[in-house]
């Protein structure tokens, strides 16, 4: 298929795009300040337009998001520009160019209260409100929405994942602080790029929660990635999240998803948190 990803120079981007070029799509990219790929403003109307008129890819896949939660909080015009004005575009130029769209979401619309089902969302700081928002923009397109969290290696230049910050505190022996209070079900990237090869094959629009199985808080998550490298978590500190005092807007407590609407319509079985860390510490045991 032809695929174009949006966002492509990001984290996950950097990961997905060689992904589906080994599995033999036609990949092109495009973003902001990206470089080897098409050049957009996706704030920009006329030229996202353009751009999916011009290509008119089998699938786009949008990546693009503005992801820090303390500058969605204090700066929320700009989070709604990102999260959800750039989605419209997107999803508009999709409709027109006759294009699949495949748009990222959060876990973070969650707070477990009474379960996280899809129909279940209650966003509560304004980074999750935009997530929710730009979700209702991208099914106006048909498209297939994917709530998730991902951790594992990442190969970005400046970007790092949960895990890249465990691993580097290990291998500096340096202490942390870990949440005890915070549980969620995320997918190791490499996973989470196999899905989405799967996923683009059959296009079913909707909202699908896609996490792992048997969730668990932060701190049991830092604790188990340290033990499935064999290196000493002794540096580890539990806390709750507002002693850390290092997060001023508010977050949710469990994002732990129900993922069995995905598994029974994509015929896919995601695994357990516990077996996505065992795989992921097999890509930082080299650096040991």
């Amino acid at each position: 298929m032809k695929i174009l990803v949006l966002g492509a120079s990001g984290m996950l981007g950097s990961r997905l795009v060689p992904h589906l070029t080994d599995q033999g799509h036609e990949v092109l990219t495009a973003g902001r300040n990206h470089t080897g790929g098409i050049q957009i403003d996706l704030q920009d109307q006329a030229a996202t337009l353009a751009v999916a008129g011009g290509i008119c890819p089998d699938v786009a896949i949008n990546l693009v998001g503005m992801t820090d939660v303390e500058r969605c909080e204090s700066h929320p015009q700009e989070a709604w520009q990102a999260n959800v004005r750039s989605v419209e575009y997107i999803a508009n130029a999709c409709t027109k160019a006759g294009t699949h769209l495949v748009h990222l979401s959060t876990d973070q619309v969650y707070d477990s209260t009474p379960a996280c089902l899809e129909a279940n969302a209650c966003p509560g700081n304004h980074y999750a409100i935009t997530k929710y928002a730009g979700e209702l923009a991208a099914l106006r397109a048909g498209a297939t929405v994917l709530r998730t969290n991902f951790f594992g290696f990442s190969p970005h230049a400046t970007r790092r994942s949960l895990t890249d910050w465990i691993f580097s505190a290990l291998r500096e022996d340096r202490p942390i602080q870990v949440f005890e209070d915070v549980r969620f079900s995320p997918l190791d990237m490499g996973t989470l790029c196999s899905v989405i090869t799967e996923v683009i094959k059959y296009r079913h629009s909707g909202v699908f929660n896609l996490g792992s199985h048997e969730g668990m808080s932060k701190a049991d998550f830092a604790f188990a990635f340290a033990r499935a490298l064999g290196l000493s978590s002794a540096g580890f500190s539990r806390v709750n999240a507002e002693q850390s005092g290092l997060l001023k807007a508010w977050r949710p407590k469990d994002m732990c998803m129900d993922s069995r609407h995905f598994e029974a319509t994509f015929k896919l079985r995601l695994p357990t948190l516990q077996t996505e860390i065992e795989t992921s510490a097999k890509d930082y045991r080299a650096q040991i």
